[in-house]
């Protein structure tokens, strides 16, 4: 797959969790979550237990977004 196909692909991805933020706040607060195809497909504590999950179901980490709802009452330095 080339460059500009997969930056397409994250940034479909990345606008779909920005847009969706506050809907998935509630259930997945203080989770890493991988998003394909503007869905969640995992969703762990730990980005490397996610990782893992990814690969043991074969999914190609390329073509994944990962993003993370920090706990409530954590605040973010951008």
């Amino acid at each position: 797959m080339n460059l500009k196909v997969l930056f397409e692909v994250h940034e479909k991805n990345e606008e779909w969790f920005s847009a969706h933020l506050k809907e998935l706040e509630p259930k997945y607060r203080g989770k890493f979550l991988a998003i394909k195809d503007q869905k969640v497909i995992a969703a762990e504590e730990n980005l490397e237990k996610l990782l893992a999950t990814l690969k043991e179901k074969g999914i190609d980490l390329d073509l994944v977004f990962i993003a993370s709802i920090p706990p409530k009452d954590v605040a973010l330095i951008l």
